[in-house]
């Protein structure tokens, strides 16, 4: 048998980042009031631009700097220091997971900052769940060398909630990679992107259903290269 390794996302693949964010504005709103709340997301959206990813930690730093509050760095660190990040993984992840395993080794590729992702992975006990094999980066896409080289197999499978991610993973090494499109977030719905990826699964807990042959030899479809 091949040797297979699952590179699986975070944000709305294996955690309900989107259901998180709701939640984490309504406290953030609670603990700050309307106007610095709104003042927040406004920091955040220019440091995603800024940056090309989300920063949470630099997000709270800039409002604490223009507010001349640090007080309020120290309620916002507090907040997401102790957040139920556990709560927020999807039905089935940690069994999924675990089912996995047995078919080849199982390790987070995520993209982020280096200090909210690592301890959104960390506590939702995610990290534990693959006996630590995390890589987090800004664009997980463009650093498959070094992804290659930690963790050697002879058949990758890419679990992801993008399917422009799962497009570029087909454009680069189509033979290499067999890609997994999960349908659950705010890019469920984005039908636009070519080629397609090799499955699509309504939830992460669908993959207990697949076996190893299934993730060594995909269809392809008439779009792959």
């Amino acid at each position: 048998m091949k040797r297979l390794t699952f590179l699986l996302d975070v944000d709305n693949t294996l955690l309900d980042n989107d259901r998180l964010k709701n939640d984490l504005a309504a406290r953030i709103r609670e603990r700050l009031g309307d106007r610095l709340a709104a003042r927040f997301w406004e920091l955040y959206e220019e440091v995603r631009h800024e940056r090309d990813y989300v920063d949470f930690p630099e997000t709270v730093r800039r409002l604490a700097l223009e507010a001349g509050n640090h007080g309020i760095q120290s309620i916002l660190t507090d907040l997401l220091d102790n957040w139920p990040f556990k709560s927020y993984l999807y039905p089935g992840v940690l069994p999924t997971i675990a089912y996995l395993q047995t078919l080849g080794t199982v390790a987070i590729l995520s993209d982020g900052d280096s200090v909210f992702q690592p301890l959104k992975i960390r506590e939702s006990g995610l990290d534990t769940a693959v006996e630590g094999r995390v890589l987090i980066y800004i664009h997980k896409e463009q650093n498959l060398p070094e992804v290659f080289a930690r963790y050697p197999a002879d058949h990758y499978v890419m679990v992801d909630d993008k399917a422009r991610i799962a497009a570029e993973l087909e454009r680069m090494c189509p033979t290499t990679f067999t890609t997994v499109l999960v349908l659950q977030g705010k890019y469920a719905h984005d039908r636009d992107v070519f080629p397609r990826p090799d499955y699509t699964v309504k939830h992460i807990a669908d993959l207990r259903h697949f076996t190893a042959q299934q993730f060594l030899e995909p269809p392809r479809s008439p779009d792959s290269p």
